[in-house]
């Protein structure tokens, strides 16, 4: 995996030397988050989750409308009913909490657009959320849970939780301490994603 160099030499982006070192934990956080699927038996603090429920609080939004929402759970017969929607998945079940995260269609800067703004800032926000888990010491796992069909098992969930009917529920977040170390992934090449100006035009690096 190429390592990631940060250059200081413009002097309008000068920065000390305690201010390279935060932009490099940055980079850190976000190659060390991987998917975790097995986690130790510790419990989460509540103040671990609120930093990371703040850090997804944080982010931003389509005309600042803010259309996210977020359910804490760390009941266990709880996260065993969200493992069962997810298709049963046993290390849904194992996790010491779940976070969902829902996109209020009403607080969309476009009610009724079929581009699902409400829904796209609810993922930005919710990858915030996953990299504070990965800063804080914690492993995490999305589960995509987007559902149209309105299918039995969501219902049952929207009204186990007292979910709005104007809320969908976007992701599942599973989260606990780390208790595997994933093989190593491999990454597409920065040529291969990125272009200049036009597309098909090689950036240099």
């Amino acid at each position: 995996m190429r390592k990631t160099s940060l250059s200081t030499s413009d002097s309008s982006l000068s920065a000390t030397a305690d201010e390279v070192t935060k932009i490099e934990n940055f980079f850190d956080v976000i190659t060390k988050r991987r998917s975790i699927r097995k986690y130790k038996d510790i419990e989460i603090p509540d103040e671990h989750i609120i930093q990371m429920l703040e850090a997804a609080r944080l982010a931003p939004s389509t005309n600042n409308t803010q259309p996210w929402q977020y359910i804490a759970v760390k009941d266990s017969e709880t996260i065993g009913l969200l493992s069962l929607v997810a298709g049963g998945q046993k290390f849904i079940a194992d996790a010491k909490a779940v976070i969902i995260a829902l996109a209020n269609k009403a607080a969309s800067c476009c009610p009724g657009n079929p581009s699902l703004w409400h829904v796209q800032d609810t993922m930005i926000a919710t990858e915030h959320l996953v990299l504070a888990a990965t800063a804080l010491g914690y492993g995490s796992c999305w589960v995509a849970m987007l559902d149209s069909r309105n299918s039995q098992s969501i219902v049952a969930v929207k009204q186990a939780l007292r979910i709005p009917e104007n809320a969908d529920i976007v992701a599942l977040v599973t989260l606990g301490v780390p208790d595997e170390v994933p093989s190593p992934r491999s990454t597409m090449e920065l040529s291969e994603i990125a272009y200049s100006e036009a597309y098909g035009f090689s950036l240099k690096e």
